[in-house]
């Protein structure tokens, strides 16, 4: 077990694309919280508000900058390996598959969870800078939103682990994990927007991205902008959408490593 994570652990430091991919979601998203911070100077930063500039307005994006790199990091776990055909000597290296599967989970838990943090501490030193106001870390609604928000860009990480196990493609894994949360999940959102479709309309609340993204909510989505926009249903509260997300996660990366298993290399 040693082995296999000093292996995954050189693998991660040696490849290019994991440090521009990091300073990615770590620039965007402050560059988010930046934006919010400077053009809401003028007014005291409330609470909710600060949760949305802590965590690079994550909430509210299909696509959080932060969470969506370290996806796409995952994805690359398994994805170089079958895209460059390294799967047979990392085998040959590490010829027990579970401990391979677990030593990619934990090096993409731990890279996933210091960027986040990286990310949450840069985020306010740029709030600060620019709106001159120092925002709560630890306070509610603040506090928890943090929590899940930390929690939700790690499963965001082993979502994309799994992805590229369970699809060996990187094209194809890349491509599920940009149109399920920016066409599909919307698209049927809308779609319970007809009176026939109208008792479906709670049960978006449960889709993978959504559940994911209600983890880091300060803000209830349904009162935003007044109320004006689609009501999507009560939003289940933060730790039945954690449970759900981290479901629907543990699904994808259990069919990943038992397929993992079964299939030849």
């Amino acid at each position: 077990m040693i082995d296999a994570l000093r292996f995954e652990w050189i693998r991660i430091r040696t490849i290019r694309s994991t440090y521009w991919l990091t300073a990615l979601a770590l620039v965007l998203s402050a560059a988010v919280a930046g934006l919010i911070a400077y053009f809401g100077r003028e007014n005291p930063i409330n609470d909710q508000m600060a949760g949305v500039i802590l965590t690079g307005g994550s909430a509210f994006s299909p696509l959080p900058f932060t969470a969506v790199f370290m996806g796409i990091i995952g994805v690359f776990a398994f994805g170089h390996e079958y895209r460059h055909g390294t799967i047979l000597p990392t085998l040959t290296a590490v010829p027990r598959r579970g401990s391979l599967v677990v030593a990619k989970a934990a090096v993409v838990i731990g890279w996933s969870l210091v960027v986040a943090l990286v990310s949450v501490g840069l985020n306010w030193a740029v709030a600060r800078v620019l709106s001159g106001q120092s925002l709560p870390l630890f306070d509610a609604p603040v506090g928890p939103a943090l929590g899940g928000y930390l929690g939700f860009v790690v499963l965001w990480g082993l979502l994309g682990l799994g992805l590229g196990g369970l699809l060996r493609s990187l094209p194809a894994a890349m491509v599920l994990i940009f149109v399920v949360p920016l066409v599909v999940e919307p698209l049927l959102g809308a779609l319970t927007m007809i009176p026939a479709l109208e008792s479906f309309r709670d049960y978006v609340n449960y889709l993978p991205f959504t559940a994911g993204n209600a983890m880091s909510q300060t803000m209830n989505p349904n009162e935003v902008g007044g109320g004006g926009g689609p009501q999507l249903g009560d939003q289940p509260t933060r730790l039945v959408s954690s449970l759900t997300f981290t479901a629907w996660v543990a699904l994808v990366l259990g069919a990943a490593t038992a397929l993992f298993h079964k299939r030849d290399a």
